[in-house]
């Protein structure tokens, strides 16, 4: 019996502290809304003449309850066209009401005007439902990239006795059309570098990959990231990897600024090509093993003329200091094991002028070719 008038004596408590919260709790705020928000396309998959929907939505409504809403919908009209407007079958303001005509000449200037008000003496609807929905048009295709808000604009909310509401929350749409990705990469190379020793030489290249002519790639600009207290660089220590026009280098706080002009005209590079080839000191040893990262930052490829050439990735470089003496500890990681054998296997069939020739860091025996012969010698350095 004790046990039972425990129970509905804590009932009573929760029950009576969930009114308190109730009482005390803040009011929904109205929201309208673009759904969906994020608008964005590619033309691996959408073309001009493709069409797309947007819904003007509402919610979070409570007594009064909304009697009447006007707004517009703004968009640019150089990028979209309004192929349909209309008010949705589910109107949150339902019959008896009057929907102001949807005007197409707007369409023109930039936007879509919505307006509805419910009839009679009725309560205001609560909650939450559509407003409106547009059908867009894309006009036009990238390059360059195409954006523009879906913008709401001129917001009238009112409730039954006409009072405007004051305290809502807007949520706008936005459109993108992104132009293709070029398959250009810029990557350091050797992926993993490292030292032995204070003042040991630490030297990598920066290259460019999977140029294609018809990009008209003629400038990359970049900057290399490094740590400045286990490494030092001078500026005659940056140098041109190949014969362009123009070159010049700078080392700055803690990064080495690169531009390259790589061509000024026909014939447009093609394929890979190293921009620069930076050599380091070691200045500092940890007491254990540290890996830096060597980061591509900041990074912009331009055509001839003078437009930015979209680029894939970045793949950064990875300094590990110290390292052990023996040459097999492909990846200066303090061991010979499996990831070293993963390193070679990258490697493997490779030889000088090759693409995935990496200063010949899995050679082991010096012949110029890394093959099975240089995995054996590898495997007997093992030692976990």
């Amino acid at each position: 019996m004790r046990k039972i008038l425990t129970i509905g004596f804590i009932l009573i408590l929760t029950l009576s502290f969930t009114s308190i919260l109730r009482a005390f709790s803040t009011p929904a705020t109205p929201k309208i809304y673009v759904e969906p928000k994020q608008n964005i396309f590619s033309p691996d998959t959408t073309s001009v003449g493709d069409t797309f929907t947007i819904n003007i939505s509402t919610s979070g409504w409570e007594d009064p309850g909304l009697f009447s809403f006007q707004f517009e919908l703004h968009f640019d009209p150089t990028l979209l066209s309004v192929e349909k407007a209309d008010y949705p079958a589910n109107l949150f303001l339902p019959p008896p009401n009057f929907p102001v005509p949807i005007d197409p000449s707007t369409y023109e200037k930039g936007y879509v005007l919505f307006g509805v008000t419910k009839l009679g003496v009725v309560p205001g609807s609560t909650g939450g439902g559509g407003l409106g929905y547009i059908t867009f048009k894309i006009i036009k295709a990238p390059p360059p990239l195409l954006s523009c808000n879906l913008e709401l604009k001129e917001i009238t909310f009112l409730d039954p006795d006409g009072t405007e509401y004051t305290e809502y929350e807007v949520e706008d749409g936005f459109y993108e059309f992104s132009p293709p990705k070029s398959p250009v990469y810029l990557k350091v190379e050797p992926a993993t570098v490292s030292a032995a020793q204070v003042g040991d030489e630490v030297s990598l290249s920066v290259t460019i990959n999977e140029m294609q002519s018809a990009l008209k790639i003629a400038n990359a600009t970049f900057k290399l990231q490094y740590n400045t207290t286990l490494l030092s660089t001078q500026q005659e220590w940056i140098t041109p990897g190949g014969t362009y026009p123009s070159f010049t280098a700078t080392v700055e706080a803690d990064y080495v600024k690169v531009e390259v002009q790589m061509v000024t005209g026909e014939p447009f590079p093609e394929g890979k090509a190293t921009l620069a080839t930076i050599k380091f000191n070691a200045t500092y040893l940890p007491p254990t093993l540290t890996t830096s990262p060597l980061h591509l930052i900041d990074v912009a490829l331009k055509d001839i003329d003078g437009s930015d050439v979209q680029y894939d990735r970045l793949e950064d470089g990875l300094y590990k200091v110290p390292i052990t003496a023996e040459k097999e500890d492909l990846n200066a990681d303090g061991k010979v094991n499996i990831e070293d054998l993963y390193v070679f296997a990258q490697d493997f069939g490779s030889y000088p002028g090759h693409a995935r020739w990496h200063d010949g860091r899995a050679d082991m025996d010096g012949n110029g070719r890394v093959n099975v012969v240089d995995a054996v010698l590898i495997a007997m350095k093992f030692h976990g």
